[in-house]
């Protein structure tokens, strides 16, 4: 994606009202610098990254090809998350300024004119809450 839509503009700039960004230059992925874990892990806060949709916002990140990661070694209670992967296959190498742990992100009720990327954190931050453990 070279020329990002208004819509996936709109929302970055929105998001980088409560959080640092780091976007990469073609809009493939953003970085978002230090997003607070609910109570019970490790870390309090973690780096997410989200390989943005070309289609954006028709489809959202997380969904098919398109990854949210996070942070390595992180524990829930002392256990692994359920969805929760730190290697990948060479098929879907771990984009960005690894290294990166894969949380398998597949189910969302997503509506591309009404949602937007900072709802989407909050959707992946109450997915985190209380994650089943492996």
């Amino acid at each position: 994606m070279s020329t990002p839509s208004r819509k996936l503009q709109q929302d970055l700039q929105d998001l980088s009202q409560y959080y640092d960004l780091w976007i990469d230059d073609w809009y493939r992925f953003v970085i978002i610098r230090g997003m607070n874990l609910p109570p019970g892990y490790n870390y309090a806060t973690t780096d997410v990254l989200l390989e943005l949709p070309s289609d954006y916002p028709v489809s959202p990140p997380g969904q098919g090809k398109y990854s949210v990661m996070i942070n390595v070694n992180l524990r829930f209670r002392g256990r692994l998350p359920a969805e929760y992967r730190e290697h990948r296959t060479p098929e879907f190498p771990t984009p960005g300024f690894g290294p990166w742990a894969w949380i398998c992100y597949q189910q969302i009720n997503w509506d591309p004119f009404n949602d937007n990327l900072i709802g989407f954190v909050e959707m992946l931050r109450a997915d985190l809450t209380n994650p089943p453990t492996v």
